[in-house]
């Protein structure tokens, strides 16, 4: 067979032909919409974007990953949500519930929140409701608190229990309880959530924790149905096997799934009778008055049906975004030179065509991770550094990135509380004689065993879907391997690599974190001890009790000089135990089309496709003008795909003389 690298070069250039040969011919790659118009005689109005993998789950309670999220934010509300554009500092507001909830303290001072439904909001209508022949019945406070449940519920899996668990009463013992019994009781209420009425539930804390109302701005204190849950248990039930709850969602959001070809495509429809939010009438910039004044407090969505491609390959991605057929795109490494000129403003041609661009500084941090537990790293904190030391985070990013992120010194990323502008981290200074230094400290001179002169052999592992990112992994491995180790990388899919992250089934891992609320917390929680998975997501597995003590106060604290302080203490004992090798905060650069120009850029708001409105006549119009062309591209595509075979072919005839 020709050799890997070959083929992947193959793949690739059949990829990108495809690609061209769409261009060329103008063929509309996206499959019809449900509708043409709507039951009132108005036009259909769909969204076309990508991803880059299908979701691992779409369970809210299970789901903890940014592919996830940007899919169940739009199936399932929780109790509260972002304000799309108030941003400094980020402004919470009710999403479900009537009023923002009602912070108090009960008879032994502990501190109470009382979340108050909005009445008559249902889920959408699925034959999980056997009682309502299918239709969807009312979401009420059972429903909060059915959802608590299932967070302690180890069958569920939930990878945020350990954190909630410390300041949620009942959590714990719930979790603890199910593991004895082998199983869990939902007859029996958890000891920190309180079903008042049938639209009221209070929450009990055991200590303060002021970050309580973020956590209820994510899906995992979304309320599910257990009709759901129980109904789609996976098992064959009259001869007909049932999906797991997980890939069949029964939400309350405001699109329902209707389509999910794997591999291939998600499409959503907006879902009737939705009514939990309407579009915000104040909280935009001045000099937008006039675009979204005439949306305000109209009902969302906005658009009837959203359409997601999985697009693996960037090349392609952004070829079929250049003709029209998707609505908004990121600019990867291969295309950057050719959209932006050299001041990285829109290139004329793009700003002729009116798409538009957007910096946006990503409150994340992108690192390598280390398995604590694993025997040659996990005890050996000199090779750790060593390793850090030896990595050229300028040449990364200018290879990668075009020198537009920015380096990580810190876990906790420029806007949130705690980020010490100016810090330098010691191990991260890309000093080879310092890395040699403290490889030989670490009883690896060289790299090697100086018992039997063998090198070091470490594994990395990495996702990889597209040229870039299995280049990016080639150029990890090259930064560790100049130390004289030995690296083997090892290629997964997302889903395989978020398994194995979560089983601790890797030496080093690529990974990163995009903040679920902006708070320092969110970012250490990665780190305290009792976070490990499957209850948490310390995926490293690291565990230093002077850490957890001062994690522990810090957590439960307001934004005050004294928390300051904690996080400056944190931050030092995580670069001086180097766990990870910390990478990038990434700036990302995003291109929407005219017609469907960007509502929001809080990156808080995982759900705001429901605020977009697409021009459609404008959409239908520039289609027609870009894709107007003969048919030489996809003659020329076609050479060139029977050259690539020729060339295959020759080598093979070659081979085999």
């Amino acid at each position: 067979m020709p050799p890997p690298a070959f083929l992947a070069s193959l793949r690739f250039t059949v990829a990108l032909t495809g690609a061209a040969v769409f261009a060329g011919c103008g063929n509309d790659p996206n499959p019809a919409p449900l509708q043409r118009v709507r039951a009132d005689g108005a036009p259909w109005a769909v969204s076309y974007r990508a991803l880059g993998d299908d979701p691992r789950s779409l369970d809210p309670q299970v789901s903890y990953d940014t592919l996830g999220h940007a899919i169940i934010s739009l199936l399932y509300d929780p109790p509260l949500e972002y304000q799309p554009f108030r941003t400094d500092p980020y402004e919470l507001q009710p999403c479900l519930l009537e009023s923002m909830p009602e912070r108090g303290r009960d008879a032994r001072g502990r501190t109470t929140y009382t979340l108050r439904l909005k009445r008559g909001l249902k889920f959408d209508d699925d034959p999980c409701f056997v009682a309502t022949r299918g239709r969807g019945r009312e979401i009420v406070a059972s429903d909060l608190a059915y959802a608590f449940q299932r967070i302690a519920d180890p069958a569920v899996e939930c990878p945020v229990l350990s954190v909630l668990q410390e300041s949620l009463p009942g959590l714990g013992e719930a979790y603890a309880a199910a593991k004895k019994a082998g199983g869990f009781d939902y007859a029996k209420p958890l000891a920190g959530v309180e079903v008042v009425d049938r639209y009221t539930l209070r929450l009990v804390l055991s200590k303060p924790y002021p970050q309580i109302l973020f956590w209820l701005a994510m899906p995992f204190a979304a309320p599910v149905p257990r009709e759901a849950v129980d109904y789609y248990d996976g098992k064959s039930h009259g001869g007909e096997t049932r999906e797991q709850f997980r890939f069949h969602p029964v939400g309350s959001g405001a699109f329902r799934l209707v389509e999910w070809r794997r591999n291939r495509l998600l499409r959503l429809e907006r879902r009737p009778g939705y009514a939990a939010t309407r579009f915000p009438s104040s909280g935009w910039a001045a000099g937008e008055e006039a675009r979204f004044r005439p949306l305000a407090g109209r009902p969302l969505p906005l658009i009837d049906e959203i359409q997601f491609s999985i697009i693996r390959e960037s090349v392609p991605r952004w070829l079929i975004f250049r003709q029209g057929w998707l609505d908004s795109s990121g600019i990867s490494k291969d295309v950057f030179g050719s959209v932006l000129d050299a001041s990285r403003e829109l290139t004329s041609a793009y700003r002729a065509r009116g798409v538009q661009l957007h910096r946006d500084a990503s409150p994340s941090t992108f690192y390598l991770i280390f398995n604590m537990t694993d025997p040659v790293l996990g005890g050996n904190r000199k090779l750790r550094q060593a390793i850090a030391s030896a990595y050229d985070r300028d040449l990364a990013n200018e290879i990668f990135f075009n020198g537009t992120f920015l380096k990580a010194e810190q876990v906790v990323p420029p806007g949130v509380f705690g980020y010490q502008a100016g810090l330098k981290n010691p191990w991260l200074r890309h000093d080879l004689a310092l890395a040699r230094k403290l490889l030989a400290e670490a009883g690896w001179p060289d790299g090697r065993d100086p018992a039997t002169g063998r090198p070091l052999e470490l594994t990395l592992d990495t996702t990889v879907d597209d040229p870039e990112s299995r280049q990016m992994a080639e150029f990890e491995k090259g930064q560790i391997e100049q130390l004289g180790i030995r690296v083997k990388v090892i290629e997964n899919l997302w889903a395989r690599q978020q398994d194995k992250v979560d089983r601790g089934h890797f030496q080093i891992v690529t990974g990163g974190w995009q903040a679920d609320y902006p708070d320092p917390e969110n970012f250490f929680m990665l780190f305290a001890s009792r976070n490990a998975p499957p209850r948490g997501s310390n995926h490293s597995r690291y565990a230093n009790p002077e850490f957890d003590r001062l994690f522990d106060r810090m957590s439960a604290m307001d934004n005050t000089p004294e928390r300051q302080e904690l996080v400056r203490h944190l931050t030092a004992i995580l670069n001086e135990d180097c766990p990870l090798v910390l990478l990038t905060h990434p700036v990302t650069y995003a291109l929407n089309q005219p017609w469907a120009p960007r509502v929001t850029s809080n990156p808080l708001v995982a759900n705001a496709a429901k605020y977009i409105s697409v021009d459609l006549a404008m959409r239908d119009r520039l289609r027609r003008e870009w894709n107007r062309s003969s048919m030489w591209p996809a003659w020329a595509a076609g050479i060139g795909l029977a050259a690539m075979a020729a060339g295959v072919f020759l080598w093979s005839a070659k081979r085999d003389a």
